[in-house]
């Protein structure tokens, strides 16, 4: 146990390197290239006004938000992953985007545009639809025993998708410019980011980490399978609805704040089992980290590698995590036989 340990910790210092790179690289690359002594002059109360502007007003909120929508989506789709015993399992699975951009359509149609403490009311809207969606399945579930529902809950997921997708296409049918309108939104990643959206994410980001942690030991069990978890005491007709709770709970409050964003939630967790093994607590731990580096990294190429340009994280999250996940697909593959 104490080499595993050390193990982690050896791990986990170049992590904590690359985050804290990353870091510095996002307050200092952009339009205007500040130096990092500049950088480090701001973080400590100094620099001049306009570097003092650029760093805390806009980069700095821009990191934030985006380390912990990558930690949210992580540790979302990990939980997800374990719910289905399933590593192709995504956030996104049960429909959560599509209500959010279906809450989108109607705000538009409403002609909502004004901010709720420093947040779009329209995210908020998207938000709230997606939370409806997640307590009506938590329901559903509620009412099957869990052998029954974890089936239910697959097909319901994709039947739910697919008809909120054709709701929300009839609303854009019906009104032309909320195609364009919520396609932006879709995809807006963090070029608006601001303090009010990371402070509104922290509270999701703390309890998801805090439920993982205190019950990492029963999803261990709940892994090897419903008889090994029902024999040893867990009740899964509480203990899984939970789970889906909690997770399309953190992923809702991250398409609030960013849209939907490709792969992050499905691969980090692959990456996180590489470094620290199956162990929900260590896995917990690499699997944030790892989330709260990536997308900032995605995020600073998608604002850096064109210039004066920025390209939707979408695109940069898709082109990078493909390939990766890939190659660990065929690389899980070769190391079974």
């Amino acid at each position: 146990m104490e080499t595993t340990n050390n193990k982690l910790k050896f791990l986990l210092i170049p992590l904590i390197f690359i985050f804290a790179v990353i870091f510095l690289l996002s307050l200092s690359v952009g339009d205007i290239n500040t130096p990092l002594k500049t950088v480090f002059k701001v973080l400590t109360g100094n620099g001049d006004a306009l570097s003092r502007s650029v760093i805390i007003q806009i980069r700095l909120p821009r990191f934030l938000a985006a380390a912990a929508v990558g930690s949210m989506l992580a540790i979302a789709g990990l939980i997800m992953q374990t719910i289905f015993r399933n590593p192709l399992v995504d956030p996104y699975f049960l429909g959560i985007s599509s209500a959010a951009e279906l809450g989108i359509s109607v705000a538009i149609m409403l002609g909502v545009s004004s901010t709720l403490f420093g947040i779009s009311i329209m995210s908020i809207i998207a938000f709230s639809f997606s939370v409806i969606l997640i307590f009506g399945i938590v329901k559903i579930a509620r009412l099957k025993n869990f052998l029954e529902s974890k089936i239910a809950i697959v097909l319901l997921g994709i039947a739910i998708s697919y008809m909120l997708s054709a709701v929300n296409n009839f609303l854009i049918f019906y009104k032309k410019d909320i195609f364009i309108k919520s396609t932006f939104w879709a995809l807006k990643g963090f070029n608006t980011a601001n303090i009010s959206e990371f402070l509104f994410a922290v509270p999701f980001l703390v309890a998801g980490l805090i439920y993982i942690l205190f019950n990492a030991k029963k999803m261990n069990i709940y892994l090897s399978s419903d008889l090994t978890a029902h024999s040893l005491g867990i009740n899964l007709s509480k203990f899984v609805p939970l789970m889906l709770a909690v997770s399309a709970l953190i992923a809702a409050a991250s398409v609030m704040i960013a849209g939907s964003i490709s792969f992050i939630g499905l691969f980090t967790p692959h990456i996180g089992r590489l470094i620290a093994g199956e162990e929900r607590k260590k896995l917990t731990i690499v699997t944030l980290l790892l989330g709260a580096t990536l997308l900032p990294a995605f995020d600073l190429i998608s604002r850096t590698v064109l210039p004066s340009q920025e390209i939707p994280i979408n695109i940069i999250t898709a082109l990078i995590g493909a390939p990766f996940f890939i190659y660990l697909f065929f690389r899980s593959k070769n190391a079974q036989h």
